[in-house]
């Protein structure tokens, strides 16, 4: 009887444990993106290029990005956000020769992927940019901006860096 007992409650506990920790595995919308702020050291393959601060503003509701070149004198400020009426995020980036991009996306299986509508202000004209942002498990962050001008038949990678947090 002990035995069936001890059997009955792991039957109904086991995948109500279950449960509870795939719901807490559930992000809130509006900190999909958390992952990226901080102090970020970024690297293409061993070569440093930049550093990269990233910060909460307007009470955690915006993530603000601050890149400086390590090779060239070169900067770009980007602007992130969540809408809770469209259920996307949207990213503009503006960079120190007023370049810029307009991006929107969402957050799945783990990766930011933002994308912008046909654009003439930043590289080739008529050109679509997707960049994405991938958590990895080491803490680190990698990014990918490509490009296409064939309305996403094939994709050039513009960008490929490492984020290694600065002070870890």
């Amino acid at each position: 009887m002990k035995s069936f007992l001890i059997l009955t409650i792991a039957v109904v506990c086991i995948p109500n444990s279950i449960l509870a920790q795939e719901e807490k595995k559930t992000i809130d919308p509006t900190r999909q993106f958390d992952f990226w702020v901080g102090e970020w050291d970024v690297y293409t393959e061993e070569n440093l290029v930049g550093k990269n601060t990233i910060v909460f503003l307007q009470n955690k509701n915006v993530i603000q990005e601050n890149w400086v070149s390590e090779k060239e004198n070169f900067t770009g400020t980007s602007y992130s956000f969540y809408n809770p009426k469209t259920a996307k995020w949207h990213q503009i980036w503006i960079d120190k020769n007023g370049n810029n991009l307009l991006l929107e996306g969402t957050f799945s299986d783990g990766k930011m992927i933002l994308s912008s509508d046909l654009d003439s202000n930043m590289g080739e004209p008529n050109s679509i940019h997707r960049i994405t942002w991938t958590h990895l498990t080491n803490g680190n962050v990698k990014q990918v901006w490509e490009s296409t001008t064939d309305n996403g038949k094939s994709w050039n990678i513009q960008f490929q860096g490492i984020y290694k947090k600065s002070n870890p």
